[in-house]
């Protein structure tokens, strides 16, 4: 049968013909369509026509939204920009390009005001450069995260969750903030995979704008924050979690590969 599509037939088992169709491989053409057919199987076999993300500006959701538009259709997706105080302006003028390219309808709900209320009910403070407070940024994720159920819960849309494999592997994300949903979208797709994504949405024509492409990945939830001051660059992790998940390597094969043991066995801690 043709891979990611319906088909009907009649097929003679008896032919002693072989088959000239391949199956699917692991290039980003099929990575591409078994997305989209997931979203939109799972969306339809659970009673769900229409979904709801938060946009962030970033790579990730940018291309969970391209995903779903193209698997339930622009005018069944909805995307939440959600600034905090540490959200570029970039960010969301990027958001809102994205969603004029794709004819998906955004909205914008602030958080800052919750946020400051929360952080003087909870006596934290909050996150300056140079200086992390974990609970402080992660309120902000779980704030999202409660409008995002909130409107799922109201207006009957699928929440879709925009965390790639990288990041869901190192616990790069916030519980009951952006882990909530109904679907982990790239959940299995690394990092690098998700820039093969964008670069193969936009093969005809440039859908996710370049400047979402090739800004620096922040999660945007304290001053001057990039995840390259927590996670090794993606180029390099992401070999050794295929690796490890992928082909089942232990850590001595790995390191045989070309790493410092030390760096492969700190990323499988």
């Amino acid at each position: 049968a043709p891979a990611f599509e319906e088909f009907i037939a009649t097929v003679d088992l008896e032919c002693r013909v072989a088959d000239t169709r391949c199956l699917p491989g692991d290039d980003i053409e099929t990575v591409h369509s078994a997305l989209v057919l997931g979203i939109h199987d799972y969306a339809r076999k659970n009673k769900f026509t229409t979904a709801v993300i938060g946009l962030s500006g970033g790579i990730d959701s940018a291309v969970v939204a391209a995903l779903a538009c193209e698997a339930l259709g622009p005018e069944n997706v909805l995307s939440v920009m959600m600034p905090s105080p540490y959200s570029s302006r970039s960010s969301i003028d990027d958001s809102l390009e994205l969603g004029r390219r794709l004819g998906m309808h955004v909205i914008e709900h602030p958080i800052s005001l919750a946020y400051e209320t929360l952080l003087r009910e909870l006596k934290l403070e909050a996150p300056s450069e140079g200086r992390s407070s974990v609970a402080a940024e992660n309120l902000q994720s779980r704030l999202r995260g409660n409008i995002l159920m909130t409107i799922s819960n109201s207006e009957g849309r699928l929440l879709l969750s925009t965390g790639n494999k990288s990041e869901l592997a190192l616990g790069y994300c916030t519980l009951y903030g952006d882990t909530n949903g109904g679907l982990a979208v790239i959940g299995d797709v690394l990092k690098t995979e998700v820039y093969e994504l964008a670069q193969h949405i936009n093969r005809e024509r440039e859908i996710i704008p370049k400047s979402i492409i090739q800004k620096r990945p922040s999660a945007e939830l304290a001053p001057g924050q990039f995840d390259d001051q927590s996670l090794p660059p993606y180029d390099q992790l992401d070999r050794i979690l295929r690796l490890y998940f992928e082909h089942r390597a232990t850590a001595q094969e790995i390191v045989k590969t070309g790493f410092e043991a030390s760096f492969v066995y700190d990323i499988l801690n």
